[in-house]
Order: C-alpha cells, then sequence, then structure tokens
C-alpha cells in the first residue's frame, strides 16, 4: 500500500468550506432547541424583564435615601460654617446608620 503525500492547503480549503455551511446550520439548530427553555425561564421569572411594580418600589427607596443624604449633606455644612462647642469632658455618641429597605 502506497502512501500519498498530505496536501495542507487542500485539507484546509475543504475545512473551512464544510464550515461556512455547518455553523450556520448548527446556530440554527440551537437556536430552536434553545427556545423552549428560554421561554421557560421567562415565565418562571428568572430571566427577563423587571415588573414595572418592582421598578417603582425601587424608586420609592432611592428616592428617600437620596432625600436623607441631601439632609445630612445640609446638616454637616451648617456644622462646618457653625462649629459645634465639643466639651471635653463630655462625650460623643455614635449614631447607627438607618438603612432603608
Amino acid at each position: 500500500m502506497e502512501i500519498q503525500p498530505v496536501n495542507l492547503q487542500e485539507i484546509v480549503g475543504v475545512t473551512l468550506g464544510m464550515l461556512v455551511v455547518l455553523i450556520p446550520v448548527f446556530g440554527a439548530t440551537v437556536r430552536f432547541a434553545a427556545r423552549p427553555l428560554v421561554e421557560a425561564l421567562l415565565q418562571a421569572g428568572v430571566i427577563g424583564p423587571r415588573t414595572q411594580a418592582a421598578t417603582e418600589s425601587e424608586l420609592g427607596r432611592l428616592s428617600r435615601r437620596v432625600l436623607e443624604l441631601e439632609q445630612e449633606l445640609q446638616r454637616r455644612k451648617l456644622e462646618a460654617i457653625v462649629p459645634v462647642s465639643a466639651e471635653p469632658s463630655r462625650s460623643v455618641e455614635l449614631q447607627r446608620p438607618h438603612l432603608i429597605d
């Protein structure tokens, strides 16, 4: 049995020619095969757009936080303008930050 020399250019050409056809076929197959899975995840609420109610509640929480931050900023600006006299014998109480849910 005689062994023929391998022509690398022909092998690469045939492989690329097959890939031109196989890649779109594979993509279409995956798209149609994954569609039921994606629809099930959308229906379960795992993926997909957020509901309008969740967005409005987040907006309300963020609005309250911004308002509190603005009030805190105003309070600190006033303290910077009018220095508060701190007595050395008096202990300063630290306030816990109020977290908004």
